[in-house]
């Protein structure tokens, strides 16, 4: 069995066009690699964590080639469109039993986007577009309805980004065409795109570090009263990281203004702050949350 490789990573980007890319749906599930010896399959995750018996509606995968890798998402698809918090409720299912029923009442598909080894040659050094042809070649020719080809184009990425986000999708991967794979790299070689809000959120607390502040506890109003949505670690630069813990220091009181699981220093909820973020969880809390600036004038 070839031994696991670390995925390769990609850097944050906004919409582009360029003829020297390719742009693929980036889909909303759990990154996952494969490797086939025989009649063999193995599959772990971004950190080399071991997927194996997780997923064994998978046992498809012995059908590729022996010497095979492959990079791709696992995905729970629902009315079309990917399910993260169903994806997510599988991956976490440890006891047998449930992970059997898991395969047969919410199964996985398996979209690839990437092969790493075919019949036991190694393509990291191959360009993506060789690499992409070739796999579209073994899938087309498996034809096996759980492993998918990730949809993509190579142009007109500005269109296709608006297209993906359009139908409520996570964003876009864009790969230089002429790109090598870069096990464990993150690098400007693969780019992820996705759509963000900016909306004011008022501050309820926050936590301190050796450098100041380590967080910022928000809540916004719904339905006409707030509550907590989340918690912000990034976007502050050192010096507001300073300035923000000394400002809200002076505003600390005894108990927080709405239930908060967090463990705090709690302020009076009279400054606001604008935060970046892709989307809401079901259970109303910010995903991808970043500090964008703080509001000084609340009107």
């Amino acid at each position: 069995m070839i031994g696991p490789l670390l995925p390769m990573l990609a850097v944050s980007a906004s919409p582009f066009d360029s003829d020297d890319y390719f742009f693929e749906v980036k889909w909303d599930g759990v990154r996952a690699l494969a490797a086939v010896k025989g009649h063999q399959w193995h599959l772990w995750g971004r950190k080399l964590a071991d997927y194996d018996g997780r997923y064994p509606e998978l046992d498809v995968l012995r059908r590729l080639p022996s010497g095979t890798v492959v990079d791709g998402e696992l995905v729970i698809f629902n009315n079309g469109r990917p399910d993260l918090n169903a994806i997510l409720r599988r991956h976490q299912q440890v006891h047998p039993a449930r992970i059997r029923h898991g395969s047969l009442h919410t199964p996985v598909h398996y979209v690839l986007f990437d092969l790493l080894y075919h019949q036991g040659r190694s393509l990291l050094q191959e360009p993506f577009v060789r690499r992409r042809a070739v796999l579209a070649e073994v899938l087309a020719e498996l034809n096996v309805p759980q492993l998918v080809l990730s949809e993509g184009t190579a142009n007109c990425g500005r269109d296709f980004f608006k297209r993906v986000v359009a139908i409520g999708l996570e964003g876009v991967m864009a790969k230089l065409q002429s790109g090598r794979y870069l096990p464990g790299q993150r690098s400007a070689v693969w780019k992820k795109i996705k759509p963000a809000q900016i909306l004011p959120f008022v501050i309820i607390g926050y936590t301190s570090s050796r450098d100041g502040l380590h967080s910022l506890l928000v809540a916004h109003a719904h339905r006409g009263a707030l509550r907590y949505v989340g918690q912000i670690t990034s976007g502050f630069s050192n010096l507001l990281r300073t300035e923000l813990a000394r400002r809200l220091a002076l505003k600390r009181q005894p108990r927080p203004v709405v239930a908060c699981p967090r463990h705090a220093c709690w302020v009076e909820p009279e400054l606001y702050c604008r935060v970046r973020f892709l989307q809401w969880t079901p259970r109303g809390h910010l995903r991808g949350a970043s500090f964008a600036g703080l509001i000084e004038d609340r009107a």
